[in-house]
Order: C-alpha cells, then structure tokens, then sequence
C-alpha cells in the first residue's frame, strides 16, 4: 500500500461534490462530513473504503446517521432539525472523535430553496435583523415584486 500523502485543503464543496470522495477513486481523499465539516478519513480506508464495514459513509453528511444511531440512506445528510437532546449528544460525542482522530479539510457549502429553481448553493449570510435578512434575499433574487426591489 502505498504511504498516505497530507490532507488536501478542499475549501467550501456542496454536498454533491463531496460524493466524488466516497474512496472509490484511490487516487482521491475518503471524505465524510459531519456537522457540515469535512473530514479525511483516508487513514482509516479499511474501514470507510468500498469494501469497508462504513463504506456507506463515505463521500457523504454522516450528521443525521451518526446521531440517530440509522444508517438508513434517508439519514446520511446534513439536517439535524428535530433530533432529541440525546441524539445531539450522540453527534457531538462523534464530532469530537472525528476532530481529534482526522484533519478538517473543507467545509459543506449552505444551501437554500429559491422559489421554481430548486436548491442552489450560495454561502449565507448572518444578519443582525429579520429586516434586513428579508431585504438582502429580495435584492439576491432580483425581485421586482414590491417597492424594496
């Protein structure tokens, strides 16, 4: 087996380019995000690889799945909206094996819903204002349909 090389910096992917790490490219580093981070989990190949016992993990959100302790597909993103108390414990306890044991080298890209297009990344942005936030969303889509625009 050829020696690991360092952890590629990949920045800010969405979701879909995450899937291209998944391990079944040798060549390419073994992803899996949890929290919207991004981990190298290359080291552990045997374990997340494609013959691996986690292989499902692979190239993808493992937040949900990790948390609820399900590895069904429907669990392996990003949305944690609705877990118990208890099961945020359980992602956090595994948020922090992930920080200690593999580099972070990227975060998810947020993504939001835009009225007829579907979902479309684009970073977002925290304002101090629900006015504000509601403003900046009408001039970002191009609105024309009241006076803000």
């Amino acid at each position: 087996m050829e020696p690991l090389s360092p952890p590629t910096e990949l920045g800010e992917i969405t979701v879909e380019e995450l899937k291209a790490y998944d391990g079944s490219n040798p060549k390419k580093p073994l992803l899996i995000a949890i929290k919207g981070q991004i981990y190298d989990v290359s080291q552990s190949r045997k374990f997340y690889g494609p013959s691996g016992p986690y292989a499902l993990f692979g190239g993808k959100d493992a937040s949900r799945a990790l948390a609820t302790l399900s590895f069904e597909e429907k669990n392996f993103t990003g949305d944690i909206s609705g877990l118990s108390s208890l099961e945020l414990e359980n992602l956090q306890d595994w948020e922090n094996k992930f920080m200690n044991k593999y580099a972070m080298v990227g975060t998810i890209k947020k993504t939001e819903v835009v009225a007829d297009h579907g979902s479309v990344a684009r970073p977002v942005k925290v304002v101090s204002s629900m006015v504000q936030q509601e403003e900046e969303e009408h001039q970002i889509k191009g609105c024309f349909c009241c006076w803000r625009c």
